[in-house]
């Protein structure tokens, strides 16, 4: 059982960075969960930035249960997402279909660390004792999502850099040309760029890439 567990949080902590795929992560968790506590089935919910809309997935029947917490917006999942702790109800739906699904008991975790939860993990029907392992597997998944989350926030501030470095790029394109083609100095001509831009409810960058392409609407007049 040691080794497996070692083997597993490595596994979570190792993943790929380059197209990492949130879903298969949440569903390995559950799988890998169910075993090692061991329960009879788990299930994880993730909110994660680069998703749209929240991850259910679990074993078996957990699955639909894991994506019925979300459908109705309660449950032991939504509420520990949401605050940190599961709770303990009352959640009218979950419960019974719980109980249709022949799940005695439900056990949930935390996926959190450094005061961010992330998700939980549900394991249905517990075998065994769930401490350590359960916690372990909880926080090793939330270490690899925190640091997936930082590098999705990385790539989202260095599209936003390289966009302004392409916007100043093309604007001081667009000056030079327009210095040159009507005579003027580059101060003058970016003077009458934002003039043109604000008076014709335009983004400076657009009108200059419009400029840098041939499609010139700038007149003397303008300036």
């Amino acid at each position: 059982m040691r080794t497996e567990l070692i083997d597993a949080l490595l596994e979570l902590l190792a993943r790929e960075s380059e197209g990492f795929d949130v879903h298969r992560f949440a569903q390995d968790l559950a799988e890998r969960a169910a075993v090692l506590v061991p329960a009879r089935d788990a299930g994880v919910l993730v909110s994660f930035p680069a998703e749209p809309a929240e991850v259910a997935v679990g074993t078996r029947s957990a699955r639909d249960l894991m994506r019925l917490q979300v459908e109705l917006g309660e449950g032991p999942a939504p509420e520990c997402l949401h605050s940190g702790s599961p709770g303990d109800g009352p959640w009218p739906g979950f419960s019974s279909a719980c109980t249709e699904a022949g799940y005695s008991s439900v056990h949930t975790l935390p996926i959190d660390a450094d005061d961010e939860v992330f998700g939980a993990l549900c394991l249905f029907d517990v075998g065994g004792n769930t401490h350590p392992v359960g916690p372990r597997l909880a926080h090793a998944a939330a270490l690899r999502l925190a640091h997936q989350r930082d590098l999705h926030q990385l790539g989202v501030r260095l599209r936003h850099l390289q966009t302004a470095l392409d916007s100043r790029v093309v604007i001081e394109q667009a000056k030079g040309m327009l210095a040159e083609r009507h005579k003027i100095g580059v101060d003058t001509a970016f003077e009458g760029l934002r003039r043109y831009a604000r008076d014709h409810n335009q983004r400076v960058a657009d009108l200059a890439r419009a400029i840098v392409e041939g499609r010139d609407p700038v007149r003397p007049k303008d300036f």
